[in-house]
């Protein structure tokens, strides 16, 4: 792989992405949602067990 970045202006409004830099986009993008897929799971299961938690207190309670 070579690296063109170097010789072009990125921010010019007629230069279209090569399939590199697409490629490194797409891997980055890809990393990210996954990373934030698995923070959003643990966030989920951890408040989904405190809810359990909670609710299965107050039932005790109530119950007796």
């Amino acid at each position: 792989m070579t690296n063109n970045t170097a010789d072009r202006d990125l921010m010019a409004p007629e230069t279209e992405p090569t399939d590199e830099e697409l490629h490194v986009v797409m891997r980055e993008a890809l990393d990210l949602a996954v990373t934030r897929k698995l923070q959003s799971d643990t966030w989920m299961r951890q408040h989904l067990l405190e809810t359990v938690t909670q609710v299965r207190s107050a039932f005790q309670a109530a119950h007796p």
